[in-house]
């Protein structure tokens, strides 16, 4: 028996420890933890194995996000009851929460091998999986939870996401639209299916689904970031309101989070002409985000002149193009934000031409043969490198059979020039260039998704850019003719025609009125420039650096010094 205080009338109260129990299930679902809490505790006080009272105070604690108390609880739960599936699955649970998902796991197995047929346990056993990288089990897991319980839209959203990572986009998209017809308050699904929508260029519905998201949870800070990213915002815009509101009470927010929100906050602000604010936002999420990771910067410095040390003019002696040569690589390099997305989009806008976006496809095949590029590249053979654009050529002919040529829009691949001219002689390459002073602005003022490590410090992104244009200009010196052109992003705004033509001929196609109408081609894009590239060209981008003036001095000093 549990004697509990009458708050009202200060009386003493007997309950049954089933009755006290209840009591405490009721208070837990309103929201008054703390009084379950109590409750719970005087009820192991009086029975230490009331294994009810464990699980409860488990459940609670991850609530809150006490998670060594949580797991602790459960454990014990356990331990008094083993024959309960719940407790191992909310035991799973918890373990998945903590980066812990072997563990979870096992215990999620548990789960099912005393009911098999809940379709959480197989949602849970799902985001185990998955989180080990078992994207096939993890597949079956949430298709066995959907078929247990058509209405899961967890599972629904989850399978999804291992949908899109796989590239399976119309299955993903299929998966989220599911979950938000399910639950049209599911706040990650709403976000999910309109960054798939976005790829795909259905900027509006897009727009729609990400606000769906926002009402779901209007502290969600995802989908008001992906949303700042394709709006363009008024002084009156309502959605500014509410990036502010948010702002001000950004404190309990997750550190990733307040970084994603000045730099929406801080589009916002430059959309509406307030540019010193949104450089002191841009400033600030960069600089938050600069703490979270290590940069070795000298070893960037050091693979610069390595490259240009090995791949010099003796090198490329006597390397000529042949006729048998495969033409089908595309290269688009250079800084990013630079202009490359609207080239792979006049390219792959030609009916010979399939844009496979931003591929790792080279790096990888180099560093089957080599632990650390460009070290020890002069041990390979020629047969090595043969290899090397053998197994290029492979990879990207499974995208797409069929096509001529195949654009690989990865930025950083400027970086091997040097191999892709020797080893795909066929290729061609298209370095895209800005006026260093907006390339430069335009990778400060974004969040990448990548790994950008060069883009969050000014200094550091002018020094990046620099060593890019020393390596270019060596491509230039030594690369045999007709293997690297530039392509400048203000000539193509001032002449869309003949630039989209000369970029034609180059890759040795016939021209294709197509490659003007670029801004109609639905194909799915994945990069920053994803809602620029569904429009006509514009203008609006050209000297953008200039509305922020002397904040932007130290940049200027390094790239552009008068």
């Amino acid at each position: 028996m549990i004697k509990k205080a009458d708050s009202a009338t200060g009386s003493g109260q007997i309950l049954s420890i089933k009755d006290a129990f209840t009591k405490a299930k009721t208070l837990a679902e309103s929201g008054q933890l703390a009084q379950a809490e109590k409750i719970c505790n005087d009820i192991i006080n009086a029975n230490k194995k009331f294994h009810p009272a464990y699980h409860m105070l488990g459940r609670m604690a991850a609530r809150v996000n006490k998670n060594k108390i949580a797991i602790d609880m459960l454990n014990k739960a356990i331990s008094l009851d083993s024959s309960n599936a719940q407790y191992h699955c909310d035991f799973a649970e918890v373990l998945c929460n903590n980066a812990n998902p072997k563990g979870g796991l096992i215990a999620i197995e548990h789960a099912l091998k005393i009911n098999p047929n809940v379709s959480h346990f197989h949602y849970i056993a799902g985001t185990a999986l998955a989180a080990l990288g078992n994207s096939k089990k993890a597949i079956t897991a949430y298709n066995k939870a959907i078929e247990l319980n058509p209405n899961n839209g967890l599972a629904y959203n989850n399978l999804g996401s291992i949908m899109e990572n796989s590239g399976l986009q119309e299955r993903a998209k299929h998966a989220y639209a599911n979950a938000v017809k399910i639950n049209a308050n599911h706040p990650e699904a709403q976000n999910n299916l309109a960054a798939i929508l976005l790829a795909e260029g259905d900027v509006e519905n897009a727009k729609i689904h990400f606000e769906a998201a926002i009402k779901a949870r209007p502290l969600f800070v995802e989908p008001h970031y992906n949303l700042s990213t394709i709006k363009n915002y008024e002084e009156d815009d309502a959605h500014i309101t509410q990036l502010e509101a948010i702002a001000r009470n950004s404190a309990a927010l997750p550190a990733d989070k307040r970084v994603k929100l000045c730099f929406a906050l801080g589009k916002a602000y430059e959309d509406i002409g307030n540019y010193d604010a949104a450089f002191d936002l841009f400033e600030k999420g960069n600089t938050a985000h600069r703490r979270t990771f290590k940069f070795n910067e000298k070893r960037a410095i050091g693979i610069t002149e390595q490259l240009k040390t090995i791949f010099n003019k003796e090198y490329f002696k006597g390397s000529r193009k042949k006729k048998s040569d495969d033409p089908t690589p595309i290269f688009v390099v250079g800084m990013p934000r630079s202009g490359s997305t609207l080239i792979e989009q006049i390219l792959c806008s030609h009916d010979n031409v399939f844009g496979a976006g931003e591929l790792d496809t080279m790096s990888k095949v180099i560093n089957e043969k080599l632990d650390i590029f460009p070290n020890d590249y002069e041990k390979l053979s020629d047969d090595d490198i043969k290899e090397i654009g053998e197994n290029y050529i492979r990879r990207i002919r499974l995208l797409e059979p069929d096509a001529k040529r195949i654009v690989d829009k990865m930025p950083a691949n400027f970086h091997y020039a040097g191999i892709i001219a020797k080893a795909l002689p066929g290729a061609h390459i298209i370095n895209t260039e800005r006026n260093p002073m907006d390339s430069c602005l335009s990778n400060y003022g974004r969040l990448f998704n990548q790994t950008m490590h060069f883009a969050y410090n000014l200094e550091e992104l002018g020094r990046y850019y620099n060593r890019y244009q020393d390596l270019i200009k060596h491509w230039h010196s030594v690369l045999p003719k007709n293997r690297l052109i530039d392509v400048h992003y203000e000539k193509v705004v001032d002449d869309l025609e003949n630039q989209a033509k000369r970029i034609i001929k180059f890759v040795g196609l016939e021209w294709d009125d197509k490659c003007l109408e670029f801004h109609k081609n639905k194909r799915t894009v994945h990069t920053a420039s994803v809602a620029q590239v569904r429009k006509p060209i514009y203008k609006s981008s050209v000297e953008r650096w200039k509305n922020f003036g002397d904040h932007l001095k130290p940049l200027k000093d390094i790239v552009a010094p008068e």
